[in-house]
């Protein structure tokens, strides 16, 4: 049976997407789905093909790697630029909520989430909601980026904070 958790948070997604329980379920469903297979698939463009069949906005020649985690609720609302790389088991979540008992002081919220034209996001980064990560910047590994990062920029760490510079970056090199 659903609990009450899982009918309060039904009921607010709806709500949010102007639907009703019943048909927020099935397109969450259908997500769940496509989100398996994408994590699984065994060609990047198969991937990043599934993720944009849930919604997400993917760019040309996007890399996403396995197990990655685009906001199952609200994926819409995340956006890869051409030649992004978003590397194996990163997180991207749009939204933030409360737990039943905290929703008075913590309400749902949501905001974009926008990865730039070449940029690099390496393995075991989370991204939280509102950020916007400026073209060619990386990244480093397990980094959590809770603030916008400017182009051109190395941002490492726990939260992400640009390092370096980087000149010399946004040609295409084939």
């Amino acid at each position: 049976m659903i609990s009450d958790r899982d009918k309060v948070t039904f009921g607010e997604v709806a709500g949010y997407h102007h639907s009703n329980t019943f048909l927020f379920g099935i397109r969450y469903f259908k997500n769940w789905i496509l989100e398996l297979l994408a994590s699984n698939a065994p060609v990047p463009s198969w991937r990043a093909r599934l993720h944009k069949m849930r919604g997400v906005n993917i760019g040309k020649n996007v890399y996403v790697g396995y197990g990655v985690v685009f906001d199952r609720i609200h994926p819409e609302l995340i956006t890869i630029g051409d030649y992004a790389e978003i590397g194996d088991r990163c997180i991207l979540s749009a939204h933030t909520r409360g737990s039943l008992t905290t929703r008075q002081a913590y309400p749902r919220s949501t905001a974009p989430i926008k990865i730039g034209r070449g940029v690099s996001v390496n393995p075991g980064c989370i991204i939280t909601q509102g950020v916007e990560i400026g073209e060619n910047s990386i990244i480093g590994i397990g980094s959590v980026v809770s603030r916008d990062i400017s182009p051109n920029s190395l941002a490492l760490g726990y939260p992400a904070r640009v390092v370096k510079k980087l000149d010399g970056v946004g040609e295409l090199q084939t």
